[in-house]
């Protein structure tokens, strides 16, 4: 679980990562707020770091596996650096303003149900958002960043992101898997 020295350095680690390779536009900053920074990544503690900050952390995670993946590649299927990042840190930001504690201590109890849906957030897949959100705050994105934010989540019998999907969409969905499988031993070792 994050605790607020975490949140911070993170804030941080993103403000200098945005910096640098210029992610997230002004207005986008702006729309999400300091509820970028502390959002969760998921509902359940069975999941991966539901917990405050724990988007952030996660997005930083997806962030270091792509990086390293893209490095793995040939010189013809590696992506620009800058991509990798872009739809590291843009691909789940449709989780923002997705999730609200939970308030039944019963489902917290039993079930490790930390948050819930929001109720006034109209249902899209977290992809389908997060471009939403970014096209709506004037962040461009080529057809490869919004292939990979939109496919990342299908699933494997979907032949068509899985066979027609470009190096970036594969190089995402990797490492999130990857951050996940991190998230969770860490959650376990805690």
């Amino acid at each position: 679980m994050a605790n607020e020295k975490e949140i911070n350095k993170n804030k941080r680690i993103f403000q200098q990562t945005n910096e640098k390779y210029h992610v997230f536009t002004n207005k986008l900053i702006e729309f999400l707020g300091e509820s970028y920074y502390t959002a969760p990544a998921s509902t359940m503690l069975s999941l991966h770091n539901a917990y405050e900050g724990g988007l952030l952390d996660h997005s930083i995670r997806v962030a270091k596996f792509a990086s390293m993946l893209n490095e793995l590649l040939p010189e013809k299927l590696k992506c620009s650096k800058e991509s990798v990042i872009k739809v590291s840190f843009l691909s789940e930001i449709g989780k923002v303003f997705l999730y609200k504690k939970c308030e039944s201590d019963w489902h917290i109890k039993n079930q490790g149900k930390i948050y819930e849906f929001a109720d006034n957030v109209t249902s899209m897949r977290i992809g389908e958002r997060s471009v939403y959100y970014a096209l709506s705050n004037e962040v461009i994105l080529t057809e490869e960043e919004t292939q990979a934010i939109l496919n990342f989540e299908k699933p494997d019998d979907d032949h068509m992101a899985k066979w027609h999907s470009s190096p970036l969409s594969k190089i995402l969905k990797t490492a999130i898997e990857f951050a996940i499988m991190e998230e969770k031993t860490e959650s376990v070792d805690a």
